[in-house]
C-alpha cells in the first residue's frame, strides 16, 4: 500500500516538473526542472526493481544529458539574466493543434490496448549480467562514442573562442 501512495505522490511529481520544464522562462531553470522531472522517472525504475535503468537514468540522463545540454547553452551564449526570450509566436496555435490531437491518440491507444495478464513481479536480471554483455560486446562502440563526445566539445569550445576574437 505505501509503494502504491509512493508511486502515485513520483507520479504527480513527474508531471509537475515536466510542465516546469516546458513552461518554464528561463532555460536555466528548465533545466532544473528537467533534472527534476529525470530523477523522478529514476525513482519509478527503482519502484519497478529495474536497478540497472535506475542507475543509468540518474546518471546518463539526470546528470550527463543535462549538464551537455547547459554546456551547449553556454557556448551558444543564450542569456540566463536579463529580458526572457518570446517563446511563443505565430505557430503557438498549431502547436497546440498537434499536442492536442497527440494526446488524444496516445490515450485512445492506451485504452486500446490488451494489456494481458501483466505478472505482479517483473523477472529481474542481475546487473553482473548486463555489465558483461556491455563491457565484452559494446566496449569498442563506447569507447569511440566518447571519443567523438570529446571531439565535439574541443571543437565547440575552439569555435566559441574564435567568435570572441572577431
Amino acid at each position: 500500500m505505501a509503494t502504491e501512495v509512493l508511486w502515485w505522490i513520483f507520479a504527480v511529481a513527474i508531471v509537475v516538473t515536466s510542465a516546469g520544464v516546458v513552461l518554464s522562462g528561463s532555460v536555466i531553470h528548465s533545466a532544473i526542472w528537467l533534472i527534476l522531472s529525470l530523477a523522478g522517472i529514476g525513482a519509478m525504475y527503482l519502484f519497478l526493481t529495474v536497478e540497472f535503468l535506475a542507475l543509468v537514468q540518474f546518471l546518463i540522463y539526470g546528470g550527463a544529458v543535462t549538464v551537455l545540454i547547459l554546456l551547449a547553452l553556454m557556448l551558444t551564449r543564450m542569456g540566463a539574466g536579463g529580458k526572457p526570450d518570446r517563446v511563443t509566436g505565430g505557430q503557438a496555435p498549431f502547436a497546440a493543434l498537434v499536442g492536442a490531437g497527440l494526446f488524444v491518440v496516445l490515450f485512445g491507444v492506451v485504452i486500446g490496448t490488451d494489456w494481458g495478464d501483466v505478472p505482479d513481479a517483473p523477472s529481474n536480471i542481475p546487473i553482473e549480467a548486463i555489465s558483461d554483455v556491455l563491457f565484452r560486446e559494446f566496449g569498442a562502440p563506447f569507447v569511440i562514442a566518447s571519443v567523438l563526445l570529446l571531439v565535439a566539445l574541443v571543437g565547440a569550445i575552439i569555435l566559441a573562442r574564435q567568435e570572441e576574437g572577431d
